[in-house]
């Protein structure tokens, strides 16, 4: 094998704002690391979602709007922890903040950029047949056209981050 060849030159870190998704992304940063890869970290504002709600009755447009605009700072502040954690371990990261169906956007950042590996944080438990339809990681999973790491672990992804 090439030792020059690293399979994992360009990373894609999905993050929802979710605990697993935030040790997803300690990981992704400590394989940057290891690896010298390019690193991307992306978090999509879920507008299917609030055009669910507002077709329901729950929103108003207005409402709708407001709840859109929160869900976006919330995407631009876990976009900026998470570069924040990469710049305390001497890593280059790319951030990129989407709207639109989750696992569509995921996957047409894959495509564009030319991912050789995805990393997301642990599905979430899923309680029915139909849930699993729903469930965003597992459509993640589905619709991309790369390798795909699921990070599991707590433990020992919070070691290895704390020890680059």
């Amino acid at each position: 094998m090439n030792k020059n060849l690293n399979p994992f030159e360009r990373l894609i870190v999905y993050i929802d704002g979710s605990e697993s998704s935030i040790r997803a992304a300690k990981l992704a940063i400590a394989m940057a690391n290891a690896f010298g890869s390019r690193l991307r970290v992306l978090y999509v504002v879920n507008e299917n979602l609030l055009n669910e709600l507002l077709k329901a009755r729950v929103f108003v447009q207005v409402e709708k709007m407001d709840y859109e605009r929160d869900l976006e700072e919330d995407g631009k502040r876990y976009l900026g922890y998470v570069e924040k954690l990469a710049e305390s371990k001497g890593v280059d990261v790319e951030t990129s903040l989407r709207k639109g169906i989750v696992h569509e956007e995921v996957s047409c950042e894959v495509d564009e950029w030319q991912c050789d590996l995805l990393i997301q944080g642990e599905l979430g438990e899923v309680l029915s047949l139909r849930d699993s339809f729903y469930e965003e990681g597992e459509r993640i999973l589905r619709k991309v056209k790369c390798p795909v790491m699921v990070v599991k672990g707590q433990g020992k992804i919070n070691k290895l981050f704390e020890e680059l």
